[in-house]
């Protein structure tokens, strides 16, 4: 069969920057090394080139809606295009990302006897990843979800000689094979419910099990738990989260390179396969419970570190719990809005962690300042819970029917009330009051807007948005938003509490992660020691 007999233009425009990419396994890694300069141009060409046919990819699905196309080799497998908004939301904000990081690793690694090898393997992972975005069929998926991971580990082991960093590759290596075999058994147990692995199949059947009411396939619960289990493995959840702070060992493209489809990918696979997962109410409700304590654990452990890279880590895993979390509760298109901000900002932030001074400047509080008193935070707080949720009935977003949405944005203004009581102190005015209040409307609003626009754009790739987990919404939001607001709580009160015995004893435990990392680590040595 011709290759692309069964493609039409937008899918081969599509799939161009992919193969492009993924055709840098065929340079031999001596000759990149060998030659610099010409492996700068090759790399800066492929991924400018894959921006280019985004845009174009892009506008097509803007025009004339979901490319979907399909070429079977052989039954039941094949290989393909689904190429709808979110696949066009992810794949442009993927090829920027890989567009600015791998221009970047031009200058960051200039003179280094590895460059070349580096640069190869920076386009293929940004391959592997795009074809995940775009695969067509949960074999193809998977394929590309491995193959991101194994491409990964040649960027993790690229400091060979630090032990550190080989520790955290192993670490990696080891928590993504699972993460691989949660996939590989949801494969088989797809076909054997749904007799097909085409998404587009998937979703149909999907949809008339939701319409009819048919009774589910009794697979059907496994399949989304095993999908959840991979996703979480993907994405550094608790208790398998050590691997990702470790990895600033390696050059900073490669933290940045990962917040390109590649930590969040797990968040992908939840949303890409909604559809199918929100049929599960138990597999929504692990996916919150455990988001959420992610989410806490690692903002803890956040606040209690010296490197800003490792501290940016905790913050990316608090961050991916949080995704999760939203996609627990059903709001998965407030969790692709997560993705993208959190993508970008974090991707920035890494590229940028050499300005120390500048970044720790946004937390510092001067010496001889003196601290809000506790209850002029707890009353910000509270005020901005009562602004968010005022802003969101204001716009239509109901609390019940969307709880992810107002978790996040109350979670978000939480932050900025947060900065602003920071910033002023304890020189709390009737004007400055005012402006924080301002402030905050306009931010919520802003928010919100996007959060409407995000599902509205959405809204034929992610038809599904769940208005009733099973979890006791009325009463999961307020202990969110209260365990999140005890964390700014203390964040805020730490030069005050400092002395104090259980403070520091907390800080020590926290400053250590609680010692899974050294338990992590432990168990890796015992099959797998370092020579």
């Amino acid at each position: 069969m011709n290759m692309f007999a069964n493609f039409p233009a937008g899918a081969i425009l599509i799939a161009i920057g992919p193969i492009l990419l993924l055709a840098f396994t065929l340079v031999p890694s001596g000759w990149a090394n060998r030659h610099p300069a010409r492996m700068t141009h090759l790399a800066s060409g492929a991924t400018l080139a894959t921006l280019g046919m985004t845009l174009l990819g892009v506008a097509a699905v803007a025009v004339v809606g979901r490319i979907e196309s399909v070429v079977a080799f052989w039954l039941p497998f094949s290989i393909g295009v689904y190429f709808d908004v979110l696949s066009a939301i992810m794949f442009l904000v993927v090829a920027f990302l890989g567009a600015v990081v791998t221009r970047y690793a031009f200058n960051y690694l200039k003179g280094d006897a590895q460059q070349g090898h580096f640069l190869k393997w920076l386009c293929v992972t940004l391959g592997a990843v795009l074809t995940l975005i775009i695969s067509s069929n949960l074999v193809m998926f998977t394929a590309a979800w491995i193959a991101t991971s194994l491409s990964l580990h040649q960027l993790l082991t690229f400091y060979k000689h630090r032990p550190s960093a080989r520790m955290a590759a192993r670490k990696k290596f080891v928590i993504s094979r699972m993460g691989d075999v949660c996939l590989l058994v949801a494969i088989v147990l797809v076909y054997r419910a749904f007799g097909s692995w085409e998404f587009g199949d998937l979703f149909a059947q999907a949809a008339a099990l939701r319409s009819n009411g048919q009774p589910a396939p009794p697979e059907l619960t496994a399949i989304c738990l095993l999908l959840a289990s991979g996703a979480m493995l993907k994405s550094a959840q608790f208790p398998f989260h050590s691997w990702l702070p470790d990895t600033m060992e390696t050059p900073t493209p490669v933290s940045a390179l990962m917040h390109a489809g590649i930590i969040n990918a797990g968040g992908f696979l939840i949303v890409r396969l909604s559809p199918v997962i929100s049929l599960s109410p138990l597999t929504l409700d692990v996916l919150a419970i455990v988001g959420a304590f992610t989410a806490i654990f690692a903002s803890l452990v956040m606040m209690t570190q010296a490197s800003i890279k490792r501290m940016l880590a905790f913050s990316t895993i608090a961050q991916m719990g949080f995704m999760l979390l939203q996609c627990g509760l059903g709001a998965f298109s407030v969790a692709v809005l997560h993705i993208v901000a959190h993508s970008l900002y974090k991707a920035h932030a890494f590229l940028s962690s050499g300005s120390v001074v500048s970044i720790s400047k946004t937390a510092w509080v001067p010496v001889g300042r003196p601290t809000a008193h506790v209850g002029v935070l707890v009353a910000a707080l509270l005020v901005a819970v009562g602004l968010t949720f005022g802003v969101a009935l204001i716009v239509g977003v109901s609390p019940l029917a969307e709880p992810g949405a107002v978790i996040l944005g109350t979670v978000f203004i939480m932050g900025l009330t947060h900065l602003l009581w920071s910033l002023w102190g304890q020189s709390v005015t009737p004007g400055l009051v005012a402006a924080g209040l301002l402030i905050g409307v306009i931010v919520s609003a802003a928010y919100f807007v996007l959060h409407i626009v995000f599902k509205t754009m959405l809204a034929s790739a992610l038809p599904y948005e769940v208005t009733a987990p099973t979890v006791n919404t009325g009463l999961l939001i307020p202990v969110l938003i209260a365990l999140f607001g005890a964390v700014l709580v203390l964040q805020s009160q730490l030069p005050l509490w400092a002395s104090r015995e259980w403070c520091r004893r907390l800080y020590v435990h926290a400053r250590n992660g609680f010692y899974f990392n050294t338990l992590a680590n432990r168990a890796v040595q015992s099959f797998w020691p370092a020579r």
